[in-house]
């Protein structure tokens, strides 16, 4: 075994892992709720301070800042599993070098993303479901945090940075600062000022730059395992290749996630006619509900990244396994608790996010329908943070597909027409499209999942040996 000389890299060596999850997932779980918390008071205030249109509107940019997120989440997931590994190894030099390119990376694709964006804004909200009575509140949200997303960017990669090497609790601070600060800026640039969707959009740039300047702070002290340094920046096309190749994973699950809202909001603008619009709305609530959990749950998988990367280098597989197990039914419990509090008061979740009561109405079966099969999703989710963790990118691309390209996008073109054909409803169709994609890519995960562990079992059967 390494010996390691700082206190960090012997607790993650020794440590036993249940503990070590709930140490470093809690301030990720804490920070992935406010998030969560935030998204949803976005939604709340511009749908009690503006209109159910701009609900609509808002949904429509689900896919836009996806697009924009996959490249962040790229880099900064691919970054940090590969900071957790070096630290593992205890490569300081290594770990310095992984954080300047990664700092490169951010800015140099938040910029192209910034430009290319405020360019074809208007065609690119078009495509992806904005009708002219959407289209305003549309635009006018995605030209903020276009503008924003070279700081939005660079504070998600350096708070990846942050966890990956040690330092979860200053993780969690700077998102809840970013957090706290957008739910107050939204209160008083949409219900004070009267400022709109272009009030939400700032406010969430405005708590990202505050969170942004706080983590450079951090990062300044070279007491730090990783730090800012004129080494780190020099450019290194095998680290960036590195950081590209494991963030692809998530970068498929969000570009996946970006056509497969696109289908949906086509969709139920085609099977719900004349209500098109409402049922987009009705379906960017439903989102924002069950992002909830699903960002718990991330929580759970930002903790055990780490973790498992580290045992990696480390070669400790027993506990490379063992706080995947943890992690995994933790995840399941979360989805399955939040599920049934979920269907049980769909109606009074609903009335957070509008008064109209015909929008109301319909969101309470498409809560019920649209989120029956998250008791599963969580093991997926945990899976396919599992292999990027332990550099296994091929399998967890693999999964990030499976549930929203493989499965649902097929589902997608077919089902909502076989339903309405039946006298169904082709909206139902649409709804249920995603319970069933979310239980076969359930399956095959656990079956990947399950062959990997006896993998790493027989592995550590063979250290026990000698």
């Amino acid at each position: 075994m390494i010996e390691y000389t700082d206190e960090r890299s012997r607790t993650l060596a020794t440590k036993p892992v249940g503990r070590l999850l709930f140490q470093f997932a809690t301030p990720s779980i804490i920070a992935m709720a406010a998030s969560s918390i935030s998204n949803l008071c976005d939604s709340i205030f511009i749908g009690q301070g503006v209109n159910s249109m701009a609900i609509a509107g808002l949904a429509i940019t689900f896919p836009v800042m996806n697009i924009s997120h996959a490249f962040g989440a790229m880099i900064g997931v691919g970054s940090g599993a590969q900071t957790a590994v070096a630290m593992g190894e205890a490569n300081r030099r290594r770990a310095l070098m992984i954080f300047g390119n990664m700092i490169r990376l951010d800015i140099t694709i938040g910029l192209l993303l910034c430009g290319f964006g405020l360019l074809f804004l208007e065609p690119i909200l078009r495509l992806f479901g904005a009708s002219d009575a959407t289209l305003p509140y549309a635009y006018d949200y995605m030209q903020i945090i276009l503008i924003g997303c070279i700081i939005s960017h660079a504070m998600l990669g350096m708070n990846d940075q942050m966890r990956s090497s040690g330092h979860p609790k200053s993780a969690m601070l700077c998102q809840l600062i970013a957090v706290v600060a957008n739910i107050v800026l939204d209160a008083l640039f949409i219900f004070g000022f009267g400022w709109g969707m272009r009030g939400a959009a700032l406010a969430t740039v405005l708590g990202q730059l505050i969170a942004f300047v706080v983590e450079i702070q951090f990062f300044r002290n070279k007491a730090n395992f990783v730090h800012f340094s004129r080494e780190g920046l020099i450019l290194r096309m095998d680290i960036i290749r590195d950081i590209i190749s494991i963030g692809l994973s998530p970068f498929f699950l969000n570009v996946c996630a970006c056509v497969v809202v696109m289908l949906i909001n086509r969709d139920l603008l085609l099977q719900g006619g004349l209500e098109g619009d409402t049922y987009v709305g009705v379906y960017g609530i439903v989102n924002r509900i069950g992002f909830v959990l699903v960002m718990m749950v991330m929580g759970f998988g930002q903790g055990m990244g780490p973790i498992v990367g580290f045992n990696l280098g480390a070669r400790l597989f027993h506990r490379v396994t063992g706080v995947l197990k943890v992690a995994y039914g933790c995840a399941t419990f979360v989805m399955t608790f939040g599920y049934f509090v979920f269907a049980v008061y769909a109606e009074q979740m609903a009335r957070f996010f509008t008064n109209d009561e015909h929008m109301i109405e319909l969101c309470v079966p498409a809560i019920r329908i649209m989120l029956c099969m998250l008791p599963v999703v969580g093991g997926q989710m945990i899976t396919s943070t599992f292999f990027q963790s332990i550099r296994q990118a091929r399998k967890a691309i693999f999964l990030s597909t499976t549930r929203q390209m493989l499965f649902l996008v097929p589902l997608l073109l077919f089902l909502p027409d076989y339903f309405a054909q039946r006298g169904w409803g082709g909206v139902n169709g649409v709804w249920v499209c995603m319970p069933v994609s979310d239980l076969i890519s359930a399956i095959i995960a656990g079956t990947l999942l399950y062959l990997q562990v006896r993998r790493f079992n027989h592995l550590t059967e063979v250290q026990r040996r000698k």
